[in-house]
């Protein structure tokens, strides 16, 4: 996961990387182990740079992101 998200702050720089879904509901034990890798496949000033956050709504977001998708495609129809 550290190496992905390494290639992405490589290809696209942003700012922060926000991690949702099942696995980030451990963020106590991820949250240290990712930080670390992390620190390995970065360049300082790229790891300086970038801020790394959990998803508030962790496993839900993706539901709750389909849910207002669909209320936006109801209300496009009216």
């Amino acid at each position: 996961m550290a190496l992905g998200i390494a290639n992405i702050c490589y290809v696209a720089n942003p700012e922060t990387v926000i991690l949702g879904g099942g696995i980030m509901e451990q963020e106590s034990y991820v949250r240290p182990r990712l930080e670390k890798a992390l620190m390995q496949y970065l360049i300082p000033q790229v790891w300086k740079n970038t801020k790394i956050c959990m998803a508030e709504y962790k496993n839900d977001a993706g539901m709750i992101g389909a849910f207002y998708h669909f209320r936006a495609m109801q209300k496009k129809r009216k």
